[in-house]
C-alpha cells in the first residue's frame, strides 16, 4: 500500500495548512517561548507554534507533526497508535512520535528514523486517513491499536476519549467487535479486558 495513493487513503477534510512557526522561521526559539508565555502564540508540541486564536484541530496538530519529519518519511509512514490518538485530540502530545511502515514496505526503506518510534505493520485499505499533510490511522484503527499495543491506565483512559469523542463515529461495541475479529496475537486478551472494564463502568 502506497500511505498517498488516493486509491487506498480517505480524506476527512479539505484541508488549508495552519500557520505554524518554528524556530528559525523567522523567529527563534527563545522569541517563540517568549511570545507563548505572553499569550501571542500556542505550543502546539516542542518546538512548533500557533497563533493564540488558532482553533486547536486534527490539522493544526498534523501541521504541528509534519514540521519535523522529512519527506521521505510523510511519504512512506502513516501515523499511528498514541500520536494518531493525539492528533485527534485524545492523547497527550507525543514526545517520540510513533509512524508504522506500511507491509510489505520495509523499515530501510522509510529512511533514518531520528526522533521517531517506526513499526513494519500490515494496514488494510481502509485504516488510513490524510489528515492535512499526514496520512493517520483512522479512528478505529487508532482505537484497537491503542487498546491492543498500550499498557496501564493511559491505554483505557486514551481509549475512551476516542470512543466519546464526538464525530469519530466510535462505540464500545464497535471496538469490541474490531479487536475480536484480529488474528490471535500478543495482547489481544489484555485489549479485551480493557474494554470490558471500560464497558462495566459505563452501566
Amino acid at each position: 500500500m502506497q500511505p498517498n495513493s488516493a486509491s487506498n487513503v480517505h480524506s476527512i477534510a479539505r484541508w488549508k495548512s495552519p500557520e505554524i512557526l518554528t524556530p528559525g522561521r523567522p523567529f527563534s526559539g527563545v522569541e517563540l517561548r517568549a511570545m507563548a508565555n505572553d499569550g501571542v502564540l500556542q505550543r502546539i508540541i516542542p518546538d512548533a507554534y500557533a497563533p493564540s486564536g488558532a482553533r486547536p484541530s486534527p490539522e493544526l496538530r498534523a501541521a504541528a507533526l509534519a514540521t519535523g519529519l522529512t519527506s521521505r518519511l510523510m511519504g512512506r509512514t502513516v501515523v499511528g497508535r498514541l500520536s494518531a490518538a493525539w492528533i485527534f485530540g485524545c492523547a497527550p502530545a507525543p514526545v517520540a512520535p510513533v509512524l508504522l511502515v506500511p507491509a510489505p514496505r520495509r523499515l530501510s526503506a522509510a529512511g533514518r528514523g531520528n526522533g521517531v518510534l517506526l513499526h513494519e505493520v500490515a494496514l488494510g485499505e481502509f485504516d488510513v486517513i490524510e489528515v492535512g499533510a499526514l496520512c493517520v490511522t483512522t479512528p478505529l484503527r487508532t482505537v484497537v491499536d491503542v487498546a491492543v499495543h498500550g499498557e496501564g491506565a493511559l491505554a483505557a483512559l486514551v481509549v475512551r476519549r476516542l470512543v466519546a469523542q464526538p464525530g469519530l463515529g466510535l462505540t464500545l461495541s464497535l471496538v469490541s467487535r474490531a479487536v475480536d475479529a484480529l488474528p490471535r496475537q500478543p495482547n489481544k486478551q489484555r485489549a479485551k479486558e480493557v474494554l470490558r472494564r471500560l464497558a462495566m463502568a459505563d452501566r
